[in-house]
């Protein structure tokens, strides 16, 4: 079978295989393949023949594992184009590249958008700032620890906001849309979440049947602060794009 060598390789295995077995000084085999002393010491001390990879031990990001976290969670949950995930983030963190989410998104194999994914990376038509879309996702466990990501993106100037919490509950829901509140530049309108139980209670149904009427912990925020919370239909994730 035909081997692979590096470019620069100056051995082969049938070379290499004599170097091993030959009882000359390092400086006569040099001689007499006409390499360097160095390379003649390498595979004497070795008990393999083959080329080792050159691919690095431990691969250096540009992101952090929380970064590169958010901006795949995006991607797939929204499908948006990469310069707009870009210019999200770059709000956040303005030494964030675009190349390196890029080269997240081709490492999570998302870089090109499905086909049967794009009718849900369409735009919607246009809003006045102050539209919210609300989220939460699961990100990996990081140095043993189990977080949730509650991410916020206003539809029209496409604004980014994010915080991270240990668990996905109706409480950190109130937190995060007061931070919310605090973070955006403008008034906020409308807030459009899943029907997850940390945004509703919709779904909740007691003992008898019937569904709970209660307001969740987001409405009671909502309410307060003269915002429309809206409800995406069930099963249908793509109206919270």
């Amino acid at each position: 079978m035909s081997q692979t060598y590096h470019s620069n390789a100056s051995t082969n295995v049938n070379i290499r295989l004599q170097i091993r077995n030959s009882s000359e000084t390092i400086e006569a085999i040099s001689a007499r393949f006409s390499i360097s002393k160095p390379t003649v010491s390498k595979w004497k001390n070795r008990d393999f023949t083959q080329d080792k990879s050159s691919r690095p031990q431990q691969i250096a990001y540009a992101l952090t594992e929380k970064e590169r976290a958010m901006a795949n969670n995006i991607r797939r949950s929204t499908w948006l184009p990469l310069d707009e995930i870009f210019e999200m983030m770059h709000e956040q963190n303005p030494s964030i590249t675009r190349s390196a989410i890029y080269r997240s998104f081709v490492l999570e194999n998302i870089n090109r958008v499905p086909e049967e994914k794009k009718e849900e990376s369409k735009k919607f038509k246009e809003y006045k700032p102050g539209y919210l879309h609300i989220d939460v996702t699961y990100l990996p466990t990081i140095n043993g620890k189990k977080s949730y990501l509650f991410v916020a993106i206003d539809r029209a100037t496409r604004l980014l906001y994010y915080q991270e919490y240990e668990q996905k509950t109706a409480e950190n829901a109130e937190r995060f849309m007061q931070k919310c509140i605090d973070f955006f530049p403008f008034f906020i309108t409308h807030v459009l979440t899943d029907n997850g139980l940390e945004f509703t209670n919709y779904l909740i149904r007691s003992k008898t049947g019937n569904l709970c009427k209660k307001p969740s912990k987001l409405d009671d925020c909502c309410t307060e602060n003269g915002i429309e919370h809206r409800l995406t239909k069930p099963a249908t994730p793509k109206t919270n794009g």
